[in-house]
């Protein structure tokens, strides 16, 4: 009602000082009947009383909507007037071109993802024929040929979840995990990066397998990016890290925990924005700022926690927390 008072507050405004202006005409003119001029007045009110109420019956429901704070996109029918059934086509015109331009912005997304999809396995087979080729080589040549295809092959996985996770909804399958055992898997696969890096993990397990809900492979890629981050920023100055499986709070507890050279305290707050690198990144020169980025993303459409805390100097602690029912 504020709304439509405040639309139409011209309109009051204008029968207001017409009203003034025809009181005083007659008044001047002689007319000083208060009985006459009264009823001019009242039936000029009258008369715009009838108005603002038949317009409020006819686009009330505008008002009503425009005053909401719902976040639904429909629009509902907003009345039988000229101007709110033009509101209404004008609106159904504009979200049938919004939905079809929608559209058309996921069928090319899609076609992208599927386009780097294929590019990224095409990439992938020299990668392993390379590896074939080399794997019984010990020169220190064949050594850094390995590391490097190594870093491709990380880089390719990292180039193909970030494409992919525009669609997550429609590729995940949540499904009861052993969370113990994706880590021993994990680990498996990251041997040679440990090797290379001179940096071993040290699990420690609860006696209890720690079940939960979640995608498997989106939550391996998460944790093997955190690996990857805990032994490149140990290398030279700690030779483990820690991965602890614990419950707290009715949650289950992914800790892993570096000991290296730590996250300055002006960029922990920021190492899940896109992109950002922090000081770190820029003294080591391979850091991209997108794996932790896609980290939280993942965990955030899992519905997992993720959390981490630091000291410059001493190490990293970054922490997955899971819920252990659906």
């Amino acid at each position: 009602m504020k709304l439509f008072l405040k639309n139409h507050a011209v309109l009051i405004l204008l029968f207001l000082l017409q009203g003034g202006f025809v009181f005083f005409y007659y008044w001047f003119a002689g007319m000083q009947s208060f009985t006459h001029l009264f009823y001019v007045l009242g039936v000029q009110l009258l008369a715009l009383a009838l108005y603002l109420s038949y317009k409020w019956y006819q686009e009330h429901r505008v008002y009503q909507w425009l005053g909401s704070e719902q976040q639904d996109t429909e629009i509902p029918f907003l009345g039988t007037s000229e101007f709110c059934s033009e509101l209404y086509e004008k609106h159904m015109e504009l979200s049938r071109f919004q939905h079809r331009k929608i559209h058309e912005m996921e069928a090319r997304l899609e076609d992208r993802v599927t386009y780097m999809n294929q590019w990224v396995h095409q990439v992938k087979t020299p990668l392993s024929v390379i590896n074939l080729i080399i794997q019984e080589e010990d020169e220190p040549i064949f050594k850094q040929i390995k590391k490097e295809v190594r870093q491709i092959e990380y880089g390719l996985e990292t180039l193909l979840y970030s494409s992919r996770l525009d669609l997550f909804e429609r590729d995940f399958k949540i499904e009861a995990v052993s969370l113990g055992n994706l880590l021993q898997s994990l680990i498996q696969r990251y041997k040679g990066y440990f090797i290379q890096h001179r940096v071993y993990p040290k699990t420690h397990l609860p006696a209890e397998d720690a079940v939960i809900y979640t995608d498997r492979k989106w939550l391996r890629f998460a944790i093997g990016q955190v690996i990857t981050n805990a032994v490149k920023y140990s290398a030279g100055k700690s030779d483990r890290i820690d991965m602890t499986i614990y419950r707290q709070d009715g949650r289950i507890v992914l800790e892993i925990k570096d000991y290296g050279v730590g996250i300055p305290s002006q960029d922990v707050k920021r190492v899940f924005e896109p992109y950002y690198t922090g000081e770190n990144g820029r003294r080591f020169q391979e850091s991209t700022g997108i794996g932790l980025y896609l980290v939280k993303e993942i965990a955030k459409k899992l519905d997992h926690d993720v959390s981490i805390a630091s000291e410059d100097g001493k190490g990293t602690a970054f922490q997955f927390s899971f819920l252990t029912k659906m």
